[in-house]
């Protein structure tokens, strides 16, 4: 089939994947189907069609855009929340904020940044001079030597590094033993949510540190009606104050409600692909651009492609591991007192510990912290994590709403907060479980102990190039960036001038 190329990218949270194969004949202005209108289908979708490429379709198996960035109306005066992604991470390298920044106003630091306080189930407080040293050694112990080479899980390397430094330096002199074993109980509870595994046990060690931070601030909020999915608007066009030359109508060639269920590649001379959805409609192309998330190919890869991926890639589809981080807002009918601060984290005292988990609140522990939110000044929010995060999916508003109250009676006493006027949970699109809903969650994803056992399973090897013969292959991933919407966004931003026959693999960057 010299001359004769066809393509099937797979994006997977921050990965692509690809193999090419076109006809001559539809160099000019092919046929080509984008799946998924989260933010790596807008991406790509806009970069196509901004340059010339407009033959193109988005299909996306909900009713909207975004993916997992799921901005809600919610509290007073027409403002917003962030049910999936948050912050902007990062400025220098970060395409994110590299396009939001060019338009003055939409990103300030997050309030979350500061008057930050480590609570005790006591009420203490502790000292934010503690605290600080606390984060220090935690940082030292993530970026300690030897991680990479360590057989072991991540917690045991943690838990034997941070007593090591603890012990060996005179920095963290002020830590006594109480604190600083409390503050292992929290430390993991928040890295499960940062990372989204149930338990740093059952992660490889030299498998949680390949994301790469980009430089500057890291919590930066998105300011106005839109919130982060302004940068939908700015990626086709069609915000005011987009740079683009061309804006995209989205509403013209996107199609909603459409469940793709396969994707066929023909093998014919002509390159063409059939793309096939839950509700029986098939589509003929050219090219296919798949931008879905870990849960749905784990739950769908077997059947989603024909003929199918090779081995390396599903073993590391089955081989990594993810979880969900699950997010609830509190709605009060009085601004949070200003003694609540910005944010507190959960320090438990053993035996109050094991109260929480004989009580009916038992699911709470799934809380590390509680934070007000970004101009929304009557709200505060909280992450689930782990087992007993998805434990509380099942539960009705009513029974988590007096959950959070408990805890927030216990670690911010004294603090008259009012009444609660409303609660949102994570539950986009109005999903009944969360993390069973796996196209629309935030599903992070981390190469497990299990995982490690499979031959080829990383997030590097789910990207390895995929060989049909006589055609030729294509791949460019971003397998450093942090678990965000920047892994995606940039994982489908194009050469800004591709050529407009389209050389595999459209040129991916």
């Amino acid at each position: 089939m010299k001359g004769s190329w066809s393509v099937i990218c797979l994006v997977s949270g921050l990965l692509v994947a690809g193999t090419w194969c076109t006809s001559e004949s539809k160099m000019v202005n092919p046929r080509i189907i984008v799946v998924g209108a989260g933010a790596a289908g807008v991406a790509a979708v806009s970069k196509l069609y901004q340059s010339g490429l407009t033959n193109v379709t988005l299909l996306e198996g909900s009713h909207r855009y975004g993916g997992r960035i799921g901005t809600t109306p919610f509290g007073r005066d027409g403002g917003v929340v962030e049910l999936g992604a948050q912050w902007c991470h990062g400025e220098k390298g970060n395409v994110v904020y590299e396009l939001a920044s060019a338009i003055p106003g939409l990103l300030t630091s997050s309030i979350a940044k500061n008057n930050l306080t480590l609570v005790r189930s006591s009420g203490e407080r502790i000292e934010k001079e503690v605290f600080q040293q606390l984060i220090a050694l935690a940082e030292e112990v993530e970026e300690s030597d030897g991680r990479e080479v360590f057989e072991g899980s991540f917690g045991a390397f943690f838990i034997q590094k941070f007593w090591e430094k603890l012990e060996a330096n005179t920095t963290y002199r002020d830590i006594d033993r109480e604190t600083a074993e409390q503050f292992l109980v929290y430390y993991h509870n928040y890295y499960r949510g940062y990372n989204a595994f149930d338990s740093w046990y059952d992660v490889a060690a030299h498998e949680t540190d390949h994301f790469e931070i980009t430089e500057g601030d890291q919590l930066l909020a998105w300011t106005g009606p839109k919130g982060f999915s302004t940068i939908l608007d700015i990626l086709s066009g069609n915000h005011p104050g987009s740079s683009a030359s061309v804006r995209v109508p989205l509403k013209t060639i996107t199609v909603f409600n459409q469940y793709v269920t396969n994707i066929e590649w023909l093998g014919t001379p002509n390159g063409t692909v059939i793309v096939s959805s839950e509700d029986g409609t098939r589509y003929e192309t050219d090219h296919v651009i798949l931008t879905v998330s870990l849960g749905v190919l784990k739950a769908n890869h077997r059947t989603m492609f024909t003929p199918s991926i090779p081995p390396v890639n599903q073993n590391a589809i089955e081989g990594i591991h993810f979880g969900a981080v699950n997010k609830v807002f509190l709605y009060f009918d009085a601004p949070i007192p200003s003694q609540f601060g910005n944010a507190i984290s959960l320090l438990w005292f053993d035996k109050d510990l094991e109260a929480l988990r004989q009580s009916n609140h038992a699911w709470a522990e799934a809380v590390s912290f509680f934070y007000r939110v970004d101009a929304q000044p009557n709200v505060i929010s909280a992450w689930l994590n782990g087992v007993e995060g998805r434990a509380s999916e099942q539960l009705p508003d009513a029974t988590i709403q007096d959950g959070l109250l408990h805890l927030l009676s216990i670690f911010a006493r004294g603090v008259d907060f009012g009444n609660v006027k409303a609660i949102l949970r994570y539950c986009l699109d109005g999903c009944a479980v969360w993390f069973s809903n796996l196209n629309k969650l935030v599903l992070l994803f981390i190469l497990d102990l299990t995982g490690h056992q499979i031959v080829y399973s990383s997030a590097r090897t789910l990207a390895v190039r995929l060989l049909r013969s006589g055609c030729r292959p294509g791949l460019n991933i971003w397998p450093l960036l942090w678990q965000t919407r920047r892994g995606n966004r940039s994982s489908c931003l194009l050469e800004k001038q591709p050529r407009k026959n389209i050389t595999p693999p459209y040129m991916l960057r």
